[in-house]
């Protein structure tokens, strides 16, 4: 046995209520060391009195459930139980069998001897149970319902489409195909996505995330100079409020980019403090070490050579003191200035994870109360649990998500086999509540990263990419033109000018995407809610079935990364299809398959083609 490697907290992804009546209690192994494990819980004060010649003595009523092991990642096994207390306060421990028939009980104090009388408490010790004193509603993690039946569709402003070409900045190019640089314009704005507003209907879209709008000299507009003005180059006022009532006559969502850890070296008051340096007010807006800001003389450009803190190591980009009152109630004025105004939908938070907690659990008190169905997402792209307590975030960008998809489809040494990349999935849902899995804002590139037809090398890896992105948990995005599979690498060629004249290859690669967006909103909440089982071999490692299940209805999900077709008698074996469809064969050629997907399906012998998918309701 592995003692060591047994876990569990009262707290977070390991203890929660998703309904504010039940709990979800989970515990973690090492991979296959134990047998079997019960749940000994009851209320903390429901005391039972035992008769006897000397008075009786009282005990704790506690009551066993088994629980059931949900995954593994390979190293740790995953254990989980759903129970209701009768009265929201819960005291439990666990009872564990190892595999080598060993017996404990797990309390707070860790894995003891097993007590003869579980009513005593884990080994005896009454306190050495674990307790949730009481499930108050207002802790309940909870997104916005509609999220989880939302597509997003992610645009760069600048490179979208030129609306309005009397706003263009001197010396726009035309718009083309190919390579760009973060220094050229080409006249993108705000009217050019109200035009292209039933182009994204059309895709079935219904959520646009677009990045930031602010005035900024930049083209990416990360460095912001004025939080409260919509860039020149793309608009005014108007045409953003025109923009918002435009999506949402279409039933789409829009979400803007918030930029608070840092401002741009043109905001308003860093042009104060460059120039009067101590005197100014506006000194402690930043994180400022010591005066002169530059003590070599000079803006090297590279902030370790400055006394001042920076995004990054960019001189260009001053890091903002959210813990200055005054610093804090101008961003979070910014914040509900587009809310109330022009009737936004929700706030993507750059670099959020460097701004304290304190700032974001306010931000979310002032959006909601303004929107309580506004959806606010987090650029954090590691373990974001501190983030997700219901206090501060909806949601997080997921990129661990979008990573373990590429690594799995490109083979890299650590993902070799579908089962290595169910292992990787298995971890990421562990280190959340479901309720945060089911808000997950979903992606495999957008603006930080390269373009993912591009990192794939071939469009039927990226289709394989795709068809996973939509038939996972959480809310899939995709990034503006991979609709027509358009390519770039690394930042800034992953900005290229939208595809407004598609070649035949590029419609049909749309035809596909719009009917994956079809399927993933007209079951929506299969994908959202339903329990998922994973099928894979070792015979076949590029191969990945899973079938989810909710309520009367199945979807059946088959990829197969490899270079070689699955037969139709092997992948049929081992997604089990007999007891599915019970009628049919299980071997034999000629059976009627249809994916719901267009442009996927299986060959005429039935088998499930290289680098092919499907998607079955069975």
């Amino acid at each position: 046995m592995n003692g060591a490697a047994v876990y569990h907290r009262a707290t977070d992804s390991f203890c929660y209520s998703p309904d504010g009546t039940s709990l979800v209690i989970r515990l973690q192994s090492a991979c296959d060391d134990i047998a079997s494990i019960e749940l000994w819980a009851g209320d903390p004060h429901d005391w039972g009195h035992r008769p006897g010649t000397d008075g009786g003595s009282w005990h704790w009523r506690c009551a066993p459930s088994p629980v059931q092991k949900i995954g593994s990642d390979g190293l740790r096994d995953f254990w989980e139980i759903r129970w209701t207390p009768p009265y929201r306060r819960a005291r439990y421990f666990f009872r564990i069998t190892f595999s080598d028939g060993s017996r404990y009980d797990y309390g707070e104090k860790g894995l003891l001897p097993m007590s003869p009388e579980p009513e005593s408490g884990p080994a005896g010790d009454y306190w050495n149970a674990f307790v949730f004193p009481y499930i108050n509603e207002v802790d309940v993690f909870t997104a916005p319902e509609w999220v989880a039946g939302t597509v997003w569709y992610q645009i760069f402003p600048e490179r979208f489409r030129n609306g309005n070409k009397a706003n263009d900045p001197a010396g726009t190019k035309p718009w083309k195909r190919g390579p760009v640089t973060n220094h050229e314009w080409y006249g993108g704005d705000l009217r050019g996505i109200i035009e292209g507003l039933d182009h994204i209907a059309s895709l079935g879209c219904t959520g646009i995330y677009l990045t930031p709008i602010f005035a900024s000299p930049s083209v990416h507009k990360y460095d912001t100079e004025d939080y409260l003005k919509i860039d020149p180059a793309f608009g005014t006022d108007e045409d953003l409020k025109e923009l918002v009532q435009a999506c949402h006559q279409r039933g789409i969502r829009l979400m803007l980019d918030a930029v608070f850890n840092h401002c741009g070296k043109t905001f308003g008051p860093w042009l104060d403090v460059v120039e009067k340096g101590e005197a100014s007010p506006f000194k402690d807006w930043f994180h400022i070490n010591a005066f002169p800001l530059f003590p070599k003389g000079k803006d090297t450009g590279d902030s370790r050579d400055a006394n001042f803190e920076t995004f990054a190591f960019t001189t260009r980009m001053p890091k903002l003191n959210t813990a200055h009152p005054e610093v804090r109630e101008y961003l979070l004025r910014v914040a509900e200035r587009y809310i109330r105004d022009f009737d936004i939908d929700g706030w993507r938070l750059d670099v959020s994870n460097e701004i304290d907690h304190v700032f974001w659990r306010e931000f979310r008190k002032r959006v909601k109360s303004l929107k309580p169905d506004a959806y606010i997402v987090g650029e954090i792209w590691h373990d974001a649990m501190s983030w997700l307590r219901g206090d501060q975030y909806d949601a997080v960008m997921n990129y661990p998500f979008g990573t373990a998809i590429t690594d799995f489809l490109l083979a890299k040494p650590w993902s070799k086999t579908a089962k290595d990349f169910v292992h990787r999935i298995n971890s990421i849902a562990f280190m959340y509540p479901d309720s945060v899995i089911r808000s997950a804002f979903n992606l495999l590139d957008s603006h930080d990263t390269d373009r993912f037809v591009t990192r794939m090398g071939s469009k039927d890896l990226a289709k394989l990419g795709l068809i996973m992105l939509f038939t996972l948990p959480g809310s899939p995005c995709i990034y503006y033109g991979t609709e027509y599979a358009l390519e770039g690498g690394g930042d800034p060629d992953n900005r290229r000018c939208m595809i407004w004249e598609p070649t035949e290859d590029e419609q049909d690669f749309a035809r596909f995407v719009t009917s994956l967006v079809k399927l993933r909103r007209e079951y929506w909440q299969v994908f959202a809610d339903g329990r998922r089982h994973y099928v894979v071999d070792p015979a076949h490692p590029g191969f990945l079935g899973i079938t989810i299940k909710e309520g009367q209805d199945i979807l059946m999900v088959l990829i197969n990364r490899d270079r070689a077709s699955i037969p139709e008698e092997m992948w049929k074996r081992l997604m089990n299809w007999q007891s599915f469809v019970p009628s049919l064969q299980v071997s034999g050629a000629g059976i009627p398959v249809t994916s719901l997907i267009a442009g996927t399906g299986l060959d005429k012998n039935g088998a499930l083609p290289a680098l092919g998918a499907v998607v079955l309701k069975v």
